[in-house]
């Protein structure tokens, strides 16, 4: 899987800069402001995320190839594991190591 190196970057740092200044607005804020974080800002780092990784393949082409709703959706296919996925790597490796000492044996 090829991905945009540069675009990448830049996306992630503009996710990254929407949450610090969602975070600095908390930090600053007050209840009013959180709530506002909560519904409004979070929205947007959500979106930017999303269009990190919908977008890391292609880079700028995926302006043209997708519509606006692919672009900051949730991704229909993650690039990375679930904690189930993560929890099940370790066992094929247990598994495979269990039949191998079985042969020896």
């Amino acid at each position: 899987m090829d991905i945009e190196l540069e675009w990448l970057q830049a996306t992630l740092n503009d996710a990254s800069e929407a949450l610090q200044d969602a975070l600095q607005k908390v930090e600053n804020g007050d209840q009013e402001d959180a709530l506002e974080v909560l519904n409004h800002d979070l929205v947007h780092v959500y979106a930017k995320l999303n269009y990190a990784v919908n977008t890391a393949r292609l880079g700028p082409a995926a302006l043209d190839a997708m519509s606006e709703d692919e672009l900051i959706g949730w991704p229909a296919r993650m690039p990375f594991l679930t904690f189930d996925e993560i929890d099940t790597l370790g066992e094929d490796e247990e598994d495979e190591e269990a039949v191998e000492e079985e042969d020896v044996k």
